[in-house]
């Protein structure tokens, strides 16, 4: 696979994978609050189903949050390492401008 094929397919999967991140968050946040029984918007609709979305709970969302965000710790290693030559670049151009002046 070609190295721009890869920043590509690697920078689509971070981004979509960081979506997913957003979205979970968001349920944990509004959907399933934390010390309310999971109303949220809906209004607390009773005890049974007050506390569950798409048949998981808070900390099942929580959990696949949780691997996400370590998924996207992977996908932005993978990211500055495929960057490190233009990392190197930028700071050995930074360094050399204050010096010069």
């Amino acid at each position: 696979m070609k190295r721009t094929t890869l920043n590509f397919v690697i920078d689509l999967i971070s981004f979509i994978d960081l979506l997913c991140m957003v979205i979970t968050g968001m349920i944990m946040m509004y959907v399933l609050p934390p010390g309310t029984g999971g109303g949220g918007f809906r209004g607390g609709r009773g005890p049974e189903t007050a506390n569950l979305l798409l048949s998981l709970s808070r900390h099942q969302w929580g959990k696949i949050h949780y691997c996400l965000a370590l998924f996207f710790i992977v996908l932005m290693t993978a990211h500055v390492l495929l960057h490190w030559t233009w990392i190197k670049g930028c700071f050995k151009s930074l360094s050399g401008s204050s010096s010069q002046q």
